[in-house]
This record gives C-alpha cells, sequence and structure tokens, in this order.
C-alpha cells in the first residue's frame, strides 16, 4: 500500500522535536565561548595549508621575515598541524619557561622513527622516563659537578696549544680533536690520541645525523607520517634508504664507545667516567644497561658538535675582527702574567674574556632553532589560541639578531655586555636562549662553556689571530657561507693566521704540562 503525500509530511510536533534535539547537539558540539584566533601567519591554501611556506634551506632568516611581517608568534597550518613559530624572547620564556609543564613535549620525529634515534636524550618525549634520564644527567653535569672535570679541559686544551703551534693551518681539526678528547675522556674513560681518532669520527657522524634529523620540515615524511610505511624502493621513498644507512651509523655512535668501556671494566682496567660509574650502580650488560647510559651518548653525539661550532666561530669572529684580542690579550697579561697559562681560577678576573665567550655564543647561533617544543595542552598567549599538539620552534638566531637588545647585531661586539670593566647583567645573557628554553634546556651547557672559556683564554693569551694574506701580499677578506639549512649551523671551512704573540708564548706552550695546575 502506498503512503499518500499527506501522510508523509511531519506534523509541526516532529519538527519542534527534531529542531530542539539538533539544537542541543549543535550546542554541545560549538564551545561555550568562541575559539579565539591562531597566532597571525601566511595566508594558507586549502588542502595543503602553508606546507609551500614552510622553508627547507635558510630556515632562520625565512622564519625572522615572517615574524617582521606578523609579529612575534607566527602560525602555520602545515597539512592540518599547527606549527607556532616564536619570533622573540619574551614569547619564548613566556610559553616554553612560564609555561613548562604544558610545552615541555617533542613533536613525533618520524625519521627518528625510522633512522633507530628516539633513545637519544634530546628527543625523547616529555615522560617518566625522559625526568629520569634528566635527573641522572644532572647528577654528572650541575654547575657545581662540573668542576670534577676541569682537569680533563686543562690537559686537553694544553694539547690543543701544542697543535696550534705545530701546525696552525689545521686549527679546526686539531679543534675538533681536542673537544672530543675532552668529552669522550669525562663520559668513557677514553684517551683521544691521533689525527683520526675513531671515537670522535663516530660521534662526528652522529652529530651530523642528529642535526639533519631534528631540522624542522626537513623530510617530507615529518608533514605526511603514512609515508613511513611505504616500501624502500617506492618513488619518492628517497628518506628511507638515506634512514637506513643512518641507522647502521647510528648503531656505531650508540654502541663503540659503551662497548669499549664493558671491555675494560670485565678486564679490571676501566678508567673512572661516567658511564662505568653509572654501569657499577645498575650492573653490567645488557640492553637495559644501555638504555640506563643512552643520556651520555647524547652527550657524546651533540657535546663535540656544540664545542667545535662555538670554537669554530671564535675563530672566525677573531680572523674578522682582529682588533677585538687586542683588549683580551691586555686583560689576560695583567691578570695572568707571563709565566704560566689561564686556569679556571682566573675566571672570575677575565670579564671582557668571559665577554668574548658571551658574543660568541650570540653573534653566532649555533642552533638557529634550537630543537622544537611540542603542546601537551592547549594555551592562550597574547590573545592567541596555540592547540594543543602544536609544534613550538623558537628562532634563536632572531633573538640573537635583535637590534633592540644588542644594537649593531652582525657585529661582533663583545664590549656590549660589560659596563664599567664588569659584565653588565642588564644586557640580555645569549646564555639563556642559545642552550634551549625551560625544561628542555641543554643539561651539558656547563661542561660546553667551561671547555671553550678555557680554550678562549688560553689561546688569547699565547696566540694573535688574524686574517689570512694573499698571495700579493693584501689581507684577504674572510668571509665564509654560514648555512641554516640543518638543526646545527657553522661555518664552512675557512683560513686564518695562528701567530704566537713571543718567543716567551712558545716556550709557554713548550714548557711539561701542568697538571697541578687547577
Amino acid at each position: 500500500m502506498l503512503t499518500s503525500v499527506g501522510d508523509a509530511v511531519p506534523s509541526p510536533g516532529s519538527l519542534l522535536l527534531v529542531m530542539l534535539v539538533l539544537a542541543v547537539l549543535w550546542t554541545r558540539r560549538r564551545p561555550a565561548v568562541p575559539l579565539l584566533p591562531l597566532p597571525p601567519g601566511p595566508h594558507s591554501l586549502p588542502l595543503i595549508g602553508n606546507l609551500l611556506d614552510m622553508p627547507t634551506k635558510d630556515m632562520a632568516p625565512t622564519f625572522l621575515e615572517m615574524s617582521q611581517e606578523h609579529g612575534d608568534i607566527v602560525s602555520l597550518n602545515v597539512l592540518g598541524g599547527t606549527t607556532v613559530v616564536l619570533g622573540s624572547y619574551d614569547a619564548a620564556v613566556a610559553l616554553l619557561e612560564s609555561r613548562s609543564a604544558h610545552t615541555s613535549d617533542r613533536p613525533r620525529l618520524v625519521m627518528a622513527e625510522i633512522a633507530g634515534v628516539m633513545w637519544e636524550f634530546a628527543v625523547k618525549r616529555y615522560a617518566p622516563t625522559w625526568r629520569s634520564y634528566r635527573r641522572t644527567f644532572h647528577r654528572f653535569f650541575h654547575r657545581g659537578a662540573v668542576q670534577e672535570y676541569y682537569s680533563i679541559h686543562l690537559r686537553e686544551c694544553k694539547k690543543l696549544l701544542s697543535a696550534l703551534l705545530d701546525a696552525p693551518e689545521d686549527f679546526l681539526a686539531h679543534t675538533h680533536r681536542v673537544i672530543g678528547g675532552s668529552v669522550m675522556n669525562t663520559i668513557y674513560g677514553i684517551d683521544v690520541t691521533g689525527d683520526h681518532n675513531k671515537y670522535v669520527a663516530i660521534a662526528e657522524k652522529g652529530a651530523r645525523i642528529f642535526s639533519e634529523i631534528t631540522a624542522p620540515g626537513r623530510f617530507i615524511v615529518e608533514l605526511l607520517p603514512w609515508l613511513a610505511h611505504i616500501p624502500t624502493w617506492f618513488p619518492g621513498a628517497h628518506f628511507k634508504r638515506i634512514a637506513r644507512v643512518w641507522k647502521e651509523d647510528i648503531l656505531a655512535v650508540r654502541n663503540v664507545a659503551f662497548d669499549a668501556v664493558v671491555e675494560s671494566m670485565a678486564q679490571g682496567r676501566a678508567r673512572p667516567c661516567m658511564t662505568h660509574s653509572l654501569m657499577e650502580h645498575s650492573g653490567i650488560g645488557g640492553e637495559a644497561n644501555i638504555s640506563s647510559c643512552d643520556e651520555e651518548h647524547y652527550r657524546d653525539v651533540t657535546g663535540v658538535a656544540y664545542t667545535y661550532a662555538l670554537m669554530a666561530a671564535f675563530f672566525l669572529a677573531l680572523a674578522k675582527f682582529p682588533e677585538t684580542q687586542r683588549r683580551a690579550q691586555a686583560e689576560l697579561d695583567a691578570v695572568v702574567g707571563q709565566d704560566r697559562l689561564p686556569d679556571f681560577s682566573d675566571r672570575d678576573s677575565l670579564p671582557y674574556v668571559n665577554a668574548i665567550l658571551k658574543e660568541c655564543v650570540r653573534w653566532h647561533s649555533i642552533l638557529p632553532l634550537g630543537l622544537p617544543h611540542a603542546t601537551t595542552h592547549e594555551e592562550i598567549y597574547d590573545g592567541y589560541r596555540i592547540p594543543a599538539g602544536s609544534v613550538l620552534v623558537p628562532n634563536a638566531w632572531a633573538m640573537a639578531q635583535d637590534p633592540v637588545a644588542y644594537p649593531n647585531p652582525e657585529r661582533f661586539m663583545p664590549e656590549r655586555f660589560l659596563k664599567n670593566g664588569q659584565l653588565d647583567p642588564d644586557v640580555r645573557d645569549p646564555f639563556k636562549f642559545q642552550f634551549g628554553f625551560g625544561r628542555r634546556m641543554c643539561p651539558g651547557r656547563h661542561f660546553a662553556l667551561d671547555s671553550a672559556f678555557l680554550m678562549i683564554a688560553s689561546i688569547l693569551h699565547v696566540f694573535t689571530i688574524e686574517p689570512p694574506v694573499n698571495d700579493d701580499g693584501s689581507v684577504a677578506i674572510v668571509d665564509p657561507r654560514i648555512p641554516f639549512d640543518s638543526a646545527l649551523s657553522r661555518p664552512e671551512p675557512f683560513a686564518c693566521r695562528i701567530v704566537p704573540r713571543s718567543l716567551a708564548a712558545e716556550a709557554l706552550i713548550r714548557a711539561p704540562s701542568l697538571d697541578n695546575v687547577i
């Protein structure tokens, strides 16, 4: 029997009931308060959002241009996910320090998962395991604990001075080897010798991989995670072939030095070191014990790379601005004298040398975009909404180039940190943003800065750094490219002259090691 038209027309009561149900559902679906807007940013395209706006090279300068156009915080919608660039120090402190309980997570790093890097301390998610690792790290690297490593820094620094005297043209290689020696000795009790030490080479390779993996948007799989499941032979799966090679290198980073400590302990000839201490505390052998020492591997990988990049910036700055060292050398002569090398007891009496260290850290941002954070809760900042799960990118390079905080930011000017001959506490300290923020601030920063201070003070005390000379006798321009294409930035190779200040300085370098000096 067919239904008549009249039977198909709903009654007014039925319509009212349906409207009430829909109204209730809509009310529950809508927020009680209209959503605040996301931070401003470039115009977003349908479906892909700001995918085409995400830089793959010169990332920090590109993000700075966005901040100059849109404001301190810039949002980009990348295939439905929100990335927020923090272009000012105030915004970074407000979100990454004051609200660190909700902004200390890391975004998912798909390439790190494929390459087997997720055991690294720096990329672990914000969870109880990470907090346990940080407590262990703090035990060995807090401000008071790092004084135990002064003798290692002094010994390795003396090696650097001798190497610079014998072959100054290889200054970057010498510096890299000596920094690697300090780190490997501290963590694994391994004494680095020779120009091509395998442990330092492994750490360097690991650092390069880490820098590539953690660069925002470096690989398409970070934006399209489902691509991780395509086979290696599939068109466009080049990233998987890269990850397969990296995985082998990462295993070497993780295991080679650790296995050397295990072997030396089994033979009863292990030297005191951090890994030895941890293993004695937890027992020897097995995956669990490797995991207990993972944070030390992170120190191995990034500690060498960071301090090396910092010292490369020091040599570059002095070659470009050689007049800077005159005042430092006068200060060193007055405080240290001509009969010994600087040591850590001189540190508080060398404000200009300390200012040079601060300016090196500011002038060249080694981690231009830091490492990305992720929000675990929705945050409201300056009238804008930052959704849970957003990626937060602190543009440390932009903060270092802030002309309000640092007039003439492109110039190397240590005196900007001084007032009446002492460090000026009113000038923003670059140590507060160049080593990360909040609970994710690099716990190894004191170790790195101790090493850099001693090398800078010692080199300036016995050498003068000058730009190279052309064949016609004219002074060459030192202007190497400084790439911003990965997480870690350092100058491309360049030349400079490193000349002993005097015969007395040469004799001081050649003198027997001053192990008694602390």
